[in-house]
């Protein structure tokens, strides 16, 4: 072999000696090491290890103490007629948190219902507002939806500052707020929208949510309570007499008027109340129409109608615009259902019986 071929397989061995020994180097320096088998998860650490879900804060309602979506309620009140000629069209009480019943003139109640949270679509008749349920709605604050006043009644409304005045007579006209179903008779056939009632709140800047619980919620304590499964109300006139039949399955009392159930024909169904207060007051006529005077403040006797047992004791608020508040014979606060409350408001205790 001549020297220039010598000459070349010298270099090329020491060529691919020096790619071999390059190669090495770098596998060993910059090559990733293999990554370590994982071990599987045991099925108890990955329970652990999950994430877990909190759970969201029921909210409950000031009033009725249910659970509710909302965050906050604002109070309307609605006064809602209750003469003969307006109770196949009366929609809306049954979904109202809490009712107070109260004469207006001439033996004739009428109902003031207050809906905290809720955006019933038909509610009414809408009739007159009195001084008394003005005050009644003064201490929540509430949005008052009527249709006119006594003169009183109205004066009540422009000098009250814990009242947002929605007078349906003024509103009435268009398609929302307060309209007429004229398949009725007038005065018999106005109706608002709760919904359509917020808006307008909203609107105007009436921004005053409730703040407080109304009642003391919890079971009732007192085992000894008297029973009391069917409880009897006397205003002057029997189609205005109520009677309430608890029904032990459903923990309410069932609504009766004039000897029949008391339907409201928004939903058609039956008007129940977890809670029945008869509160006794003063009241009597001034005029000759024969529009009442009521003592809506200081103190006076009451009794509380709930699971079916009977509870006397004194109802209290010490201003107009403060709210109720109720007292067992012993001075402590009456503890109350969870559920709709229905406020009798009578001026003699002969009207009340129970058994």
């Amino acid at each position: 072999m001549d020297k220039k071929k010598r000459l070349y397989l010298i270099i090329g061995g020491v060529a691919l000696l020096l790619v071999i020994v390059i190669t090495v180097v770098w596998a060993s320096v910059f090559a990733l090491p293999e990554p370590e088998p994982e071990e599987p998860v045991r099925e108890e650490e990955q329970e652990r290890i999950e994430p877990v879900e909190e759970e969201e804060e029921e909210i409950h309602s000031y009033i009725d103490n249910t659970v509710i979506e909302k965050e906050e309620e604002r109070m309307i009140a609605v006064i809602i007629e209750n003469h003969t000629e307006s109770r196949r069209q009366m929609a809306g009480l049954e979904e109202a948190s809490l009712v107070f019943e109260a004469e207006a003139e001439g033996g004739i109640t009428r109902f003031l219902a207050f809906y905290p949270y809720q955006d019933t679509e038909r509610v009414g008749p809408v009739r007159s507002a009195r001084p008394y349920f003005v005050r009644w709605a003064e201490q929540f604050d509430s949005a008052l939806a009527h249709a006119g006043g006594s003169e009183l009644g109205l004066s009540t409304i422009y000098s009250s500052g814990h009242v947002f005045d929605l007078d349906g007579l003024a509103l009435e006209g268009g398609l929302k707020y307060f309209t007429r179903d004229y398949v009725y008779f007038a005065p018999h056939n106005l109706f608002t929208n709760i919904d359509e009632l917020r808006e307008l709140m909203n609107d105007r800047g009436w921004d005053k949510p409730l703040e407080d619980p109304y009642f003391e919620f919890g079971d009732l304590s007192d085992d000894s309570a008297d029973n009391a499964e069917t409880v009897h109300i006397y205003y002057p006139f029997p189609e205005y007499f109520v009677r309430y039949e608890y029904d032990e399955d459903t923990g309410v009392y069932e609504r009766f008027q004039d000897g029949d159930p008391h339907i409201d024909h928004g939903s058609e169904k039956q008007i129940t109340a977890s809670n029945v207060v008869v509160l006794i007051t003063n009241y009597y006529p001034t005029d000759e129409v024969g529009r009442l005077y009521m003592k809506t403040e200081g103190s006076g006797d009451m009794y509380l109608f709930r699971d079916g047992k009977v509870i006397p004791g004194t109802w209290k608020r010490p201003e107009t615009h403060s709210p109720y508040t109720f007292y067992d014979e012993n001075g402590e606060e009456l503890v109350f259902a969870s559920g709709k409350t229905w406020v009798s408001v009578v001026n003699y205790q002969s009207g009340l019986q129970w058994e």
